[in-house]
């Protein structure tokens, strides 16, 4: 054990040159350590705002675009969504929901713009269209009152929307829409819904759900609902263009997914500015006693004294001695009434053509309007 000690050499004096460098290797590894803890600390709180965040963003998309059942009220129901690509959060929304029995409602568009501001207009317009469509209010008659009630000059977002409501006693679909693409139909047996006399955005401070149609849905037959985002999708610096879309739909079969949609969209076009929503539905139960096919525009006496009306119902193959005699009809309703509603049936080979009161929803906004002070936009608040 002596012998041992005897080998241990004894600590060595530090020289005095050493000593500053040993206290600032000192300093530097407290300085090391203090930032570790709180880079530490500030990556948890990062985590923690990233979770809220998602949170935030989960909640955002239950609103907007939320889970659809498979089947809903004898339809069988494919929606989805697709973010633009970048970082920009988007305006798209859509809605499924039974307002009563036997009746399926559906609720598609695109808000202008993006960020917070384009979010609340989307969440906004989706729960105003879905308290009229519960009231009982038909889609062109939600889409007049939600832009007379959302309309604001002082704002620049405005809102593009389709509507509709499917009766699965009668397979009839009536749908509305405010600047927004017409759905795309496959399968039917009657002529092609018309586009024309299209009603603008809401928001835009002038009147609007002006524009109906009702198609019956035979079996087989496939309705698609999107929005602008999959037809402006551009393809060898080309939009995409409805037509395509129609091609892509139909190589989808007769039970097409809307996630599918999207994704041969995006496999077309591998950059998309824009959001993309998206939702099919197929008749499953049908029971269609004669095939429907009814186009419907409202006219207000500016409309029927200039070409509006008469657009209308030439482009609906309305023989011309019938086109006289229906909108002098509608003339003596409107100078009564504030407008008229031309209402057309059409078949293969004919259209029929009548003149009809506006709707009770239509004469409140009329009645609304017309209220208005001197000077102040329609819609104003």
């Amino acid at each position: 054990m002596d012998t041992i000690g005897r080998h241990i050499p004894l600590p060595l004096p530090v020289p005095d040159w050493s000593k500053p460098i040993i206290i600032v290797l000192l300093l530097l590894a407290i300085w090391f350590a203090v930032r570790s803890r709180l880079a530490a600390r500030r990556a948890r709180r990062l985590e923690d705002q990233r979770t809220a965040l998602l949170r935030d963003v989960g909640a955002m998309q239950t609103a907007l675009v939320p889970v659809v059942p498979a089947r809903v009220g004898g339809l069988a129901m494919s929606v989805a969504y697709r973010p633009a690509d970048g970082p920009a959060a988007g305006g798209d929304f859509y809605d499924v929901f039974v307002p009563e029995r036997g009746r399926v409602a559906i609720i598609l568009g695109d808000v202008s713009g993006h960020g917070h501001e384009a979010l609340k207009q989307a969440a906004l317009t989706r729960y105003t269209l879905r308290a009229y469509l519960q009231t009982g209010l038909e889609p062109r008659a939600a889409l007049a009152l939600a832009g007379r009630v959302l309309a604001d000059p002082r704002t620049e977002h405005f809102a593009t929307v389709v509507v509709a409501v499917y009766d699965a006693r009668e397979g009839l679909l009536t749908y509305a829409s405010a600047g927004h693409p017409p759905p795309i139909f496959h399968g039917l047996r009657t002529r092609e819904p018309l586009a024309v006399c299209a009603s603008p955005p809401i928001g835009w401070t002038v009147p609007t759900g002006v524009r109906q149609t009702v198609v019956s849905l035979p079996a087989g037959a496939v309705a698609c609902f999107f929005s602008d985002g999959l037809v402006e999708a551009r393809s060898d610096g080309e939009l995409l263009g409805r037509e395509h879309l129609s091609e892509i739909l139909g190589t989808l079969g007769p039970r097409p997914d809307a996630a599918k949609l999207l994704a041969g969209v995006r496999a077309q076009a591998p950059v998309t500015a824009d959001d993309m929503a998206a939702c099919i539905l197929v008749p499953q139960t049908v029971v269609v006693a004669a095939d429907t096919h009814i186009e419907e525009l409202e006219a207000d006496a500016q409309a029927l004294a200039g070409q509006r009306a008469r657009r209308f119902l030439e482009t609906c193959q309305v023989p011309l001695p019938d086109i006289e005699r229906t909108i002098g009809r509608a003339h003596d309703i409107a100078a009564t009434l504030g407008a008229a509603l031309l209402r057309v049936e059409l078949a293969p080979t004919t259209a029929h053509a009548v003149a009809l009161p506006p709707s009770a929803a239509a004469r409140s906004v009329l009645s609304d309007r017309r209220a208005q002070p001197a000077g102040e936009p329609s819609g104003a608040r």
